[in-house]
């Protein structure tokens, strides 16, 4: 197949997503999983028969607001989130969360919430619970989503701590400003990143903090095995850090979902 040939068919991928809202309301279940007295609300899609479970964390700040009827706030236009059905129907149980009540302002988020133990152990609650619905558990996160992950594996473990971790267009390491990424919120220690781990980049992705030169100096600093998978397609339009641009994987929504379904069924994970 030519790259045309290729391209054509994951906008057409993307289109069919896209053109499903009332289908995939209808998909979507509300559920809520108690943390630290908080309830952590997340859309939950359900396979018939799943092969595992994935959890999909957001960018951005990472506030979802989630109605009691389902209903997304904010991010309905995420890479992540506008694909979670894509991921049930190959077969995973799909979790989208918001963020723990206590973690939201009257107008945004607490500052520098992705580093902090609380909202690692919220995700840790969530990833306990998938486990006893269909094990194994894997946390898929894109760009400032991939702080969250950071923290999950410095705060977790056990049952709670998943089974592997995929970043995609991810904040990986410092660029120079004072932006978070996932080497600052693990720590000084890689070993604790040591578990399956897949990093999805975008060729085109401009964005300055998840630029594809960041890749290899995050690998120099994991010291272990890191497997990279890099997708090209469209440049997309707007903020080259959002959603719409090739840092969203704009065009190429069929790509992202089959490199990392396709990934965690390769990683032959054991059920905890």
């Amino acid at each position: 197949m030519t790259a045309a040939r290729a391209l054509r068919r994951y906008l057409l991928v993307a289109a069919i997503l896209t053109a499903m809202p009332m289908a995939l309301a209808r998909a979507d279940q509300v559920l809520e999983v108690d943390s630290r007295g908080q309830k952590i609300r997340a859309l939950l899609l359900k396979p018939e028969n799943p092969v595992g479970s994935v959890i999909l964390l957001a960018g951005g700040h990472g506030r979802l607001d989630l109605g009691a009827d389902g209903r997304i706030g904010w991010g309905a236009g995420n890479q992540l989130v506008r694909t979670r059905a894509a991921y049930a129907r190959a077969g995973y149980l799909t979790l989208v969360p918001d963020i723990a009540p206590d973690l939201k302002t009257a107008t945004g988020v607490l500052d520098r919430y992705r580093y902090g133990a609380p909202h690692a152990r919220d995700i840790g609650a969530l990833v306990q619970h998938l486990r006893g619905l269909k094990p194994p558990v894997a946390l898929v996160a894109t760009s400032r989503g991939a702080v969250s992950a950071g923290a999950v594996l410095a705060h977790t473990s056990g049952l709670s701590r998943p089974d592997a971790v995929v970043l995609t267009a991810a904040m990986l390491v410092s660029v120079g400003e004072r932006a978070p990424h996932f080497r600052m919120a693990i720590g000084d220690d890689p070993r604790r990143a040591r578990l399956p781990l897949l990093v999805v980049g975008h060729n085109k992705d401009t964005c300055r903090f998840t630029h594809p030169s960041t890749i290899e100096r995050f690998k120099a600093w994991h010291g272990g095995k890191v497997d990279v998978v890099m997708l090209d397609g469209p440049a997309g339009t707007g903020d080259p850090c959002e959603a719409a641009s090739a840092h969203g994987f704009i065009g190429v929504d069929g790509a992202v979902v089959t490199t990392v379904t396709r990934w965690i069924a390769m990683q032959n994970l054991s059920a905890r």
